[in-house]
């Protein structure tokens, strides 16, 4: 009996919704999955569900980055009909000028980038403050530009539980019309801000989005975002797709469920906020509000099968079976909103 392809909807999937199955998390001693997904898998899961493109970085993913393997991916997505976002690393200028040319080679307009490795909204943490990092980032995005022209791509930074919705702004405006965001919906909350407010308040500058959600767990310190397939967790997914839809019309849009454990928010922490200026206490109400509405019982367990060390085939379940829940969600959504 045939496979029957549902109808395409416009949501791509990132690589990063499966960071087991695809090899990158590891545990001391144990292989890594013995056949990783890498870009042709992924370009067949995005057929058989009906998605419209993938996000991948194209180191790991790819065989090597060979005019001959980049033709290879540009030419498979262009057979599936499918639409392509890479992934690099945080901002590197000297990284970035080898890799712009496989990557407009490879057909994307977009690629997304990090500016730390910073998670949970630590910022105190960094060595030598927040402002002197953020004012190198801006240093290595202004020397950016000329590439981007050349090269005829948008570099689209992502809040990647480090960056507030100022800081996004404040780059944009130095990069210029080809510096954009790639908003991860949840994200904000690491950073003490409510995701609604930031979507509206970065608007345009969107140009991509990671379709991601989190359930909520309160702790002494804060709260603990821990993954959750698309539906399952915090966010109204049809009031936040209407936003972005009249915010940033043309922005690409890629599930991407990522982490396999809990990130640990500790904004009632004093020392968290020594990474952050001043801010009103008024501004901080809406993101407790939606914690606290959106707040799971504090004795429920929340360990992912990874975080329990279960074996393999249930990690590898757990993510395939968030992902297959997240693509029906959308799709119910989408059809709703025709």
């Amino acid at each position: 009996m045939s496979h029957i392809v549902p109808s395409r909807i416009p949501v791509g999937v990132a690589s990063y919704s499966f960071p087991f199955s695809c090899g990158w998390a590891k545990r001391d001693g144990r292989p890594t999955v013995s056949q990783p997904i890498r870009s042709a898998e992924l370009i067949a899961l995005a057929v058989e569900h009906g998605l419209s493109g993938i996000e991948i970085p194209l180191t790991g993913m790819l065989p090597d980055l060979s005019n001959s393997a980049i033709d290879q991916l540009r030419e498979a997505l262009a057979a599936a009909g499918l639409g392509l976002i890479v992934d690099t690393g945080i901002v590197d200028v000297a990284t970035l000028r080898e890799q712009m040319p496989a990557i407009a080679r490879a057909g994307a307009k977009v690629f997304r980038a990090t500016l730390s490795s910073i998670l949970e909204g630590a910022r105190a943490e960094l060595p030598g403050g927040w402002d002197a990092y953020l004012e190198e980032m801006r240093r290595r995005i202004i020397e950016l530009r000329p590439l981007l022209e050349e090269y005829d791509l948008i570099l689209a930074l992502e809040n990647h539980q480090d960056a507030t919705s100022d800081d996004l702004i404040a780059l944009c405006q130095a990069g210029g019309e080809r510096v954009g965001i790639t908003f991860d919906v949840v994200n904000p909350l690491a950073v003490g801000e409510e995701p609604f407010a930031f979507a509206r308040k970065i608007g345009s500058l969107i140009r991509n989005v990671h379709i991601k959600d989190y359930q909520i767990y309160p702790t002494e310190s804060g709260f603990r975002l821990v993954r959750a397939a698309i539906g399952q967790g915090v966010i109204d997914w049809a009031a936040m797709l209407e936003l972005l839809r009249e915010v940033t019309p043309d922005a690409t849009y890629h599930i991407e469920l990522a982490a396999l454990y809990g990130r640990h928010v500790r904004l009632l922490e004093d020392d968290w906020w020594n990474g952050y200026p001043p801010r009103d206490a008024r501004e901080l109400i809406p993101t407790l509000r939606f914690a606290a509405r959106h707040a799971r019982p504090a004795d429920e367990p929340w360990q992912t099968p990874w975080e329990r060390d279960a074996p393999d085939q249930e990690v590898e379940l757990y993510e395939r079976g968030q992902f297959e829940y997240s693509v029906e969600h959308l799709r119910s959504i989408l059809k709703t909103g025709d």
